[in-house]
């Protein structure tokens, strides 16, 4: 559970074990085939070749620390979403990270890699100012991250979404 007052009406949002209470604002599915251009002996125009596929999902959210005793958990929360772009270190070198990722019935536990992630206060965000914890109460976060397929194809479901 994300915490005790969570409304039944929210959507899952989550990256891995992660769970967010956020204000969702732009998502952007982004597909992109590559092709290579060949010329044809005899032909003015090139002959096309699909050569791969890439598919990226892009998206920006809010998360609040409405009450001060719940902004540690979300500033952890951040931290360790930042934390799945650092690489990992092991016996013969470094890689990276990949998560799961689950918005609504969109994407369920779609394994993704994060390719960019920003976190944004802008100068009218206000500031919890105890003595001890001073940050901003809102967090505008942007993504975008690659989508991990199991050998795309044409008949592959795009989303989650019962009946589809």
């Amino acid at each position: 559970t994300i915490d005790e007052s969570v409304d039944e009406s929210l959507i899952p949002f989550q990256f891995g074990d992660i769970a967010f209470k956020a204000y969702l604002g732009t998502i952007s599915d982004n597909f992109a085939p590559s092709w290579d251009s060949q010329p044809d002996h005899g032909r003015a125009d090139p002959r096309y070749q699909y050569t791969g596929f890439e598919r990226t999902l892009s998206f920006d959210f809010m998360v609040a620390s409405e009450k001060s005793a719940h902004a540690l958990d979300i500033w952890k929360k951040l931290q360790s979403l930042g934390q799945f772009t650092y690489p990992v270190y092991g016996q013969q070198g470094f890689y990276g990270q990949t998560t799961n990722v689950t918005i609504g019935k969109l994407f369920v536990n779609k394994p993704m890699i994060i390719t960019d992630l920003g976190f944004d206060w802008d100068n009218e965000t206000p500031w919890e100012i105890d003595e001890h914890y001073q940050a901003p109460m809102y967090t505008s976060v942007q993504m975008t991250c690659t989508v991990l397929g199991n050998r795309p194809q044409s008949t592959s479901k795009l989303y989650g979404i019962k009946g589809l």
